[in-house]
């Protein structure tokens, strides 16, 4: 077990122990360091334990012994001497920060993540300069039509067709990321009917429209397999439904998938009520299951939108919105030209070229294998926690254990520099049980040490006894 105050040391060999007040393990030893040259405790030539032995002292890993020595070397602190290992350095520094803080790790955003050979930044620079020649002429850098040219709303069909048969490209609007279309879709059918229905757990995004739209969120029951078929049909007997928002693929945040046989029943419910779906789905593609989308199982009352940012990169800022029918579609493009005039032709131009050349599907599938290399890190660090994670999700949505609240973990990793997102960032209403969970985003680190790092924090705030945190405040 870790020491958690310093024990009167020999002249020679230093009596470790580890700050429990620091961000990270690694810190806690460098900051060990730190304290016990300020107090006098380590002088000039004083040993270090050999870095295995300090890995089993402590209980860390060695990687973590490794990264605080290194830290520590680097600032002078202490040094190698062949034939004597590591000990404090002779002419060590006289003054040292009274806090070392550590950067913010934010596992609230939900972001693909940097995928190990494949480097997008240099990618879109090195791609652009296609896009510009293929562009070519002075007119295609003016004012583009606001849904897209023909060209991008052909090959924004073509990539659709994977999820929606015989899609034709004038039913496909372009539109600056799946949350403008969004906002626009709930803009032209809140003219109807202001109650929208969502999942008891929902993407917060569609809370911001609903502030700003004056909307009503009806919460519809889910469980480990999403909507819940009978409750959505209860809130259509209830309300006057402008429409179902709904996630059908790897939903944010419960990661949950609806089967086949429930798609069926709420394109059915839906059809009966004559109740507006709008199908939300970004991870189609990471997916890749070969369920039937509710836009092909309800056409005529779906609107389906299709980012780039969990396949590619939000960088682009572009989605596909595939509309009902063409009508609605030229409706759809009024409403985006007064929001957001065009899409950017460059981006649209770039896109379209990833789509023909195969490098859209390239880096969907690079994405999807670091999506498993992190959900890997993750079932390792929580195994024997009760968690929710798809085979290629980018997030796990954790049950945190008795008597951990949400609220009160989002708040004690906050503390510990890492940043996550409680149920009730995700909840529209009271009304439900609230449920002591929260979600975790494997993308935002740079990389999967990081991930593993911020993670195995996480798991030691959970070991950690409630009361101990308490005691803190």
């Amino acid at each position: 077990m870790p020491i958690s105050e310093p024990r009167p040391s020999t002249r020679r060999q230093w009596n470790a122990w580890l700050d429990l007040t620091a961000s990270f393990k690694y810190l806690g030893i460098y900051q060990a360091i730190v304290a016990d040259i300020e107090n006098g405790r380590l002088q000039p030539g004083d040993s270090l334990p050999p870095q295995r032995t300090l890995a089993k002292l402590l209980g860390v890993d060695l990687t973590t012994v490794t990264k605080a020595y290194g830290m520590a070397r680097d600032d002078g602190l202490i040094e190698t001497r062949t034939g004597s290992g590591t000990c404090v350095a002779g002419e060590t520094r006289t003054s040292f920060p009274t806090t070392l803080e550590a950067p913010m790790l934010d596992l609230s955003k939900n972001s693909p993540p940097r995928t190990e050979g494949q480097e997008i930044n240099a990618l879109i620079v090195k791609e652009m300069g296609r896009a510009f020649a293929t562009i070519g002429d002075v007119a295609s850098f003016n004012y583009q039509e606001t849904g897209g040219n023909l060209r991008h709303r052909v090959a924004g069909a073509s990539w659709l067709t994977q999820r929606i048969e015989q899609i034709s490209a004038d039913r496909v609007i372009l539109t600056s990321g799946a949350q403008s279309a969004l906002f626009a879709i709930c803009h032209l059918l809140s003219r109807t009917s202001r109650s929208l229905a969502v999942g008891q757990f929902c993407y917060p995004g569609i809370h911001t429209v609903a502030r700003q739209l004056g909307l009503d969120l009806v919460p519809v029951s889910m469980d480990a397999e999403g909507l819940i078929p009978e409750d959505f049909e209860q809130a259509c007997q209830r309300h006057a439904l402008m429409a179902l928002y709904v996630v059908p693929n790897i939903d944010n945040p419960t990661t949950a998938t609806l089967p086949e046989a429930r798609r069926l029943k709420i394109a059915e419910i839906a059809r009966r009520h004559r109740v507006t779906l709008i199908e939300d789905d970004p991870y189609s593609n990471i997916a890749a299951n070969g369920l039937t989308s509710l836009a092909q199982l309800a056409p005529e009352l779906t609107w389906h939108i299709a980012t780039l940012s969990k396949c590619a990169t939000p960088a682009l800022r572009l989605a596909y919105l595939c509309a009902p029918d063409i009508r609605s579609a030229q409706e759809i493009a009024g409403l985006m030209q007064a929001m957001t005039m065009m899409v950017s032709p460059l981006f649209a131009e770039l896109a379209s070229q990833w789509i023909d050349n195969g490098i859209l599907q390239n880096l969907t599938q690079a994405i999807r294998a670091e999506n498993a290399a992190r959900l890997l890190i993750a079932g390792q660090v929580f195994a024997d926690l009760n968690f929710s994670a798809p085979p290629q999700g980018s997030h796990i949505w954790l049950h945190l254990p008795q008597p951990w609240q949400a609220l009160d973990f989002a708040h004690q990793a906050e503390r510990q520099h890492i940043k996550l997102l409680p149920a009730s960032s995700f909840s529209p209403a009271s009304g439900h049980r609230p449920s002591e969970s929260v979600r975790i985003s494997l993308g935002a680190a740079d990389n999967r040490q990081m991930l593993e790092e911020g993670l195995k924090r996480l798991r030691d705030i959970l070991d950690q006894p409630l009361a101990f945190y308490q005691a803190m405040v």
